[in-house]
């Protein structure tokens, strides 16, 4: 049995278990986005792995500044079950946005545009998490803002009723007009829902 003394330590089935989820649900936000753009998006995560808080630093750069869309989850039956935090690195920010819209000196319109990405990937995310649990989670309104990452995150887990210290990072890779940039997609779960995704996970043994 997975336990969370033993989350930082999963074998290669669990962890392509978590890859497969985050494929799942990128599949399903590029199949919106092209037809939203009216062009080929196609997106993966060739990555997923799980993460002490105290550790992110190892594997993502907690210091760069960031364009971030963040979604609370609810679990209908239980009530809020985390986060999921996209971020878009400021040169791929700047870059989609002149790929998509053609300009990017628009700060309003940038904005604007990676916050309906980032909405369009959360509740593909969410719907894929749920049906792999087997639970039903419904997003809250996502918000926008430019920040460190750390900063970020620090005021996610500040607003999680039940504490938990891990998160689930998905490196992601988006690929449009011959062009292929990375966005991270990182769940930040309760300590209910983390048992949640690893009862997933000991299914898949």
């Amino acid at each position: 049995m997975i336990g969370l003394h033993s989350i930082e330590n999963l074998g290669e089935v669990e962890l392509d278990a978590l890859k497969e989820l985050g494929n799942i649900g990128v599949g399903k936000a590029a199949t919106s986005l092209s037809q939203m753009l009216g062009k080929l998006v196609e997106m993966s995560v060739p990555k997923a792995m799980v993460v002490k808080i105290q550790d992110l630093h190892k594997v993502i750069d907690v210091e760069e500044m960031v364009a971030g869309v963040v979604t609370g989850l609810d679990d209908v039956e239980n009530g809020q079950a985390g986060f999921l935090y996209i971020t878009f690195p400021e040169p791929s920010s700047q870059r989609l946005a002149e790929i998509l819209l053609g300009d990017s000196s628009d700060e309003e319109m940038v904005n604007s545009t990676l916050m309906e990405i980032g909405n369009i990937l959360s509740s593909a995310f969410c719907d894929a998490t749920a049906e792999m649990l087997e639970i039903t989670l419904i997003p809250t309104p996502p918000s926008f803002g430019r920040d460190f990452a750390i900063a970020v995150i620090d005021a996610i887990i500040a607003q999680l009723a039940e504490k938990s210290d891990y998160v689930v990072v998905f490196e992601t890779k988006l690929e449009v007009s011959e062009e292929e940039l990375e966005i991270l997609v990182m769940l930040i779960p309760n300590e209910r829902f983390v048992n949640y995704v690893f009862q997933m996970l000991e299914m898949v043994e």
